[in-house]
């Protein structure tokens, strides 16, 4: 996979065959207690390449973030298996071109902190459409254009997030396009994946939410990894205000054994 090679390069760690990407939506609280149980994970499987991303006002909100963001962000940015990236929503293309480029321009301005590291590496554009239109092309390609030339990284991973089955031509803007995000009743391994267009696997990311104990979190990976999927998540609820330490311990032990 080209994205996991190139973060790991960046990082200094293998290239694993998957990814873990991570909508840490929810607010850091006091000592970025919130975040604890990721942060954990993250820190007990340090062979694992982890993509978090950071969503303070439905977008960056003002600069600087508030004391608690500014703790968790810079925790995150202590390890070296991390990328965070901030989060955009484009409703689809309705939120105008220069709303995103001006939120886009607050978080690579958090790289001018100087009093901790609370930069980011990438922008995850959630609210995606799917549609094949000339219009919504040029809006994406615009964006990720403006994103890539913005964010003072390395690597600047771009995630487009449609939630569904995407049309090739995004492929050609983004890095990552998340083909699957909804329910894990909804969600059918094998036939949830033959569902997308194969040689773009390597591009996709697939997020699952209302994950019930019950699930064999081991052979779903597995069965990703074998078709060249290129990212992957597990949550408990639908809104990613609840964050397990074993599910994530789980799935990262998973990714590790491919």
């Amino acid at each position: 996979m080209q994205l996991c090679y190139l973060i790991s390069l960046l990082l200094a760690l293998p290239c694993y065959s998957i990814l873990i990407v991570v909508p840490l939506y929810l607010y850091p609280d006091t000592s970025a207690s919130a975040w604890s149980n990721v942060t954990t994970a993250i820190a007990s499987n340090p062979q694992v390449q982890w993509q978090v991303i950071v969503n303070p006002n439905s977008g960056p909100g003002t600069y600087p973030p508030d004391a608690n963001y500014i703790t968790g962000l810079s925790k995150l940015n202590s390890y070296r298996n991390v990328i965070t990236l901030g989060y955009v929503a484009t409703n689809y293309t309705r939120v105008p071109y220069t709303t995103i480029t001006s939120q886009i321009d607050v978080y690579a301005k958090w790289a001018t902190y100087t009093n901790a590291n609370i930069s980011v590496g990438g922008i995850f554009f959630d609210e995606v459409a799917n549609t094949a239109t000339n219009a919504v092309y040029t809006y994406y390609q615009r964006a990720a254009d403006y994103a890539y030339a913005i964010v003072p990284s390395r690597v600047t991973p771009v995630i487009f997030n449609p939630g569904a089955p995407t049309p090739a031509r995004l492929f050609e803007y983004a890095d990552t396009i998340v083909q699957y995000e909804n329910a894990f009743s909804s969600y059918k391994g094998q036939a949830t994946i033959d569902g997308f267009q194969p040689w773009f696997n390597d591009q996709t990311a697939i997020i699952v939410y209302n994950t019930p104990s019950t699930a064999d979190i081991p052979a779903l990976v597995r069965t990703m990894v074998q078709q060249g999927i290129q990212a992957v998540y597990f949550g408990v609820d639908c809104c990613y205000n609840v964050f397990s330490g074993q599910l994530l311990s789980l799935l990262a032990s998973a990714v590790s054994a491919g």
